[in-house]
């Protein structure tokens, strides 16, 4: 054993915190000046060699003796072999393209994408195949805890939304190519997978404030044009972050006009990124409306709820805008169809006794997120609407019936009653067994199912307040409510069921944000 106290002059303090040191005894200037004990003991360090390193240890290390046949096993693996550099190929697809396009070193490969959510630090790479001195060369496989569907609930802290991921891509033959001249063949090479963990409670709480800052912020929308940053911030990023804005009602950065352009220079919006530029809007005006709504009923009150009544109506407009956009290309896809139609089925679980079908999993996926946001939007209107029309404590008396202005006279109500409410979140439900279905990102389902959760029950807590027409026809949401419980298991069995295909399968870290 060999002791190693280690040269460097000064104390403990100032040796930790990696300054010079005036090595000043027994309390040094800059642990003085900065109020901090200042320590010269230190613990000695012993470090034990084995007999499988020979005899030698870490301050000597054995010498690089490797065999002829390993090293010309070295010299006859080719770049590719050794690290991988994937990039997008021409033409540039949207990021919701479930198929990519990649080369690496000149072969050419078609990715899946997918992602999951699980927790990052119980994710266990096993040795691999490959004596590539840097692990995230290595090919391995991967083990984690037992899925579970993320905790979306809101949280009452002003934390910045913070996502860790770690990309591995599983290509089960390098070797593999195409040719330039082969026509292009329905052949998957591989699957690209972005494992990631939203607001991780693993964190240590000595790192430094500044490391706590959102890092995809901290980087700019620039830096996430191409593959697969942008990737990244389309299909995970900003999917999560705009949902957890909406259920905590907290304006979101990504509302800022560069990160709605910048970041989809090179690769093209689809609808559902549309959508999103819309439905980020949302989260301000349900935290302008919270501040609004509960304040004393004075006239500043009522031109308050005014104005932000009129940001309600044009933001509806861009959501009609955006219906109709859906409408149209659905009517003029090749074999054209309505953007969704009902499916009866056998095996679906009452209260909803039919299902809704569409073209394909991203537009279900679109028209889930759009009316779910319309479920948290809809009645905050409704609520600023009779806002504006409550007495006042500083008025004139009598009071009359305040007059809305000329753009907001011809608000139709019904739009942003109970009962279209309703009709939004059992359009929810009936449309999230065909997204799970045709889904390879299950995650994001999570925030339309609490919306529809959570309004079923207040459905059962308002019970009595309406008509009694209306607590007949519609019910205390009980048996929706246990329909989410229902689909909450199919969630869950759907993430188990892609951790069983991960885990059997060899994979290879490029890249962690």
């Amino acid at each position: 054993m060999v002791g190693v106290p280690g040269k460097y002059r000064g104390c403990e303090t100032c040796r930790s915190r990696r300054v010079k040191c005036g090595n000043e005894r027994p309390i040094c200037k800059r642990c003085a000046d900065s109020n901090r004990d200042c320590t010269y003991e230190r613990e000695t360090v012993f470090i034990v060699a084995s007999i499988e390193d020979g005899g030698r240890c870490s301050s000597h290390p054995p010498r690089k003796t490797a065999k002829k046949k390993t090293a010309s096993k070295s010299k006859s693996r080719s770049p590719a072999e050794e690290k991988l550099a994937l990039i997008a190929e021409e033409p540039f697809t949207s990021a919701w393209n479930d198929l990519v396009s990649v080369s690496n070193f000149g072969k050419r490969y078609t990715l899946q994408i997918a992602a999951l959510h699980t927790r990052l630090h119980s994710v266990v790479r096993s040795p691999g195949d490959s004596d590539s001195d840097d692990g995230r060369n290595k090919t391995a496989p991967l083990s984690f805890t037992p899925y579970d569907i993320p905790d979306v609930q809101p949280s009452p802290s002003d934390d910045d939304f913070q996502i860790k991921s770690r990309c591995m891509v599983h290509l089960p033959s390098l070797d593999r190519t195409k040719k330039e001249d082969s026509p292009p063949r329905p052949q998957i090479d591989g699957v690209f997978l972005f494992l990631y963990e939203q607001n991780n409670s693993t964190s240590s709480g000595t790192i430094p404030p500044w490391r706590d800052l959102n890092a995809v912020r901290q980087q700019g929308p620039e830096s996430f044009r191409s593959f697969p940053k942008h990737h990244y911030f389309v299909r995970v990023f900003r999917p999560n972050a705009i949902g957890v804005a909406l259920l905590n009602h907290k304006q979101s950065f990504l509302s800022e006009p560069p990160w709605v352009t910048a970041p989809f220079e090179i690769h093209p919006k689809s609808t559902f990124d549309h959508l999103l530029d819309i439905i980020v809007l949302v989260p301000a005006i349900l935290q302008r409306a919270d501040r609004i709504i509960p304040q004393e009923q004075t006239l500043v009150r009522r031109l308050m709820a005014q104005d932000l009544l009129d940001n309600c109506i044009r933001l509806e407009s861009q959501f009609d805008s955006w219906l109709v956009t859906m409408t149209t290309a659905a009517s003029q896809c090749p074999t054209p169809t309505d953007v969704f139609w009902i499916e009866i089925t056998d095996n679906q679980m009452i209260p909803f006794a039919d299902t809704f079908a569409f073209r394909d999993g991203l537009t279900a996926l679109s028209m889930i997120y759009y009316w779910a946001s319309q479920l948290l939007f809809c009645p905050t209107v409704e609520r600023l609407y009779w806002t504006f029309f409550q007495p006042v404590v500083d008025g004139p008396f009598p009071q009359a019936v305040p007059i809305l202005p000329p753009t907001l006279e011809d608000i139709n109500m019904i739009r942003y009653g109970r009962k279209a409410a309703r009709e939004l979140a059992s359009n929810v439900c009936r449309s999230l067994d065909f997204a799970l279905a045709r889904m390879v990102q299950p995650d994001l389902l999570v925030v339309p199912l609490w919306v529809v959760w959570q309004f079923y029950l207040n459905v059962g807590l308002d019970t009595g307040t309406g008509t009694q027409g209306e607590d007949e026809l519609f019910g205390d949401g009980r048996l929706e409510l246990m329909w989410c419980e229902a689909f909450r298991g199919k969630l869950t069995a759907k993430g188990r069921g892609m951790q069983e295909v991960v885990e059997g399968r060899g994979w290879r870290e490029v890249g962690v944000f």
